[in-house]
């Protein structure tokens, strides 16, 4: 539960920082559904944060009952929680949409995202193993679990970001924008006719100097 809380709050906040301090705005869906899955797994945990959370999530809904519009954004919230991943591919293709260079973009992005979603699975498939169930099962102090969850949870967001990170990293280097590759165009046609000028300055000057061996040589 631990590490749900940790990783949705992770995700969420940078998310929030993308969609502030970024053009990437389609995440916004996204860090809501995160923001309120942390919420809702903190109403879960049974100690005085969990009572508090439960307590302000009652109160939410009463006031949200009594207008139409806060009810509706209510079960919006809640929904968003429940499809973070979708919302997350619709933020990449919002990206697409917005992008100059689209089919570039769209290449990009699904690797990507293709990249993100291998890793957070091959992380899921371990957290959820034998050997890490025995392990957490071995742990009588209850803080060691808890300390345990968060790092899963600090452990699921690195790897997801980095990831991802990899995904785009392999995507720029495979499906470079158009600019770039009239950029790298022009460095080549340029380096083409700086070899051609020399080589026929080199061909001028050869003559010449065979010629002149030829006059020293007589």
């Amino acid at each position: 539960m631990y590490d749900v809380i940790v990783r949705s709050t992770l995700f969420g906040v940078r998310n929030a920082d993308k969609v502030l301090t970024t053009n990437d705005k389609g995440r916004c869906l996204a860090d809501i559904g995160q923001f309120t899955k942390a919420f809702q797994t903190v109403a879960q945990l049974d100690n005085a944060l969990g009572r508090g959370a439960c307590a302000a999530i009652g109160k939410m809904n009463n006031v949200a009952n009594r207008s139409q519009i806060l009810a509706q954004a209510g079960k919006g919230a809640a929904w968003a929680s429940n499809h973070v991943n979708p919302l997350l591919i619709g933020a990449a293709a919002y990206r697409v949409a917005v992008a100059e260079d689209k089919p570039q973009a769209l290449k990009r992005e699904g690797l990507g995202m293709t990249s993100m979603f291998i890793g957070e699975a091959l992380m899921s498939t371990f957290f959820n193993s034998k050997l890490m169930q025995n392990f957490r099962n071995g742990l009588n102090n209850k803080y060691a679990k808890s300390i345990l969850l968060i790092l899963q949870g600090i452990t699921f967001v690195a790897g997801s970001i980095a990831s991802s990170t990899l995904g785009y990293k392999i995507g720029d280097k495979l499906f470079p924008q158009r600019k770039q590759k009239e950029e790298n165009k022009k460095i080549l046609e340029k380096a083409l006719n700086e070899l051609k000028t020399t080589t026929k300055a080199m061909d001028t000057q050869t003559p010449k100097t065979t010629l002149d061996n030829k006059q020293v040589s007589a």
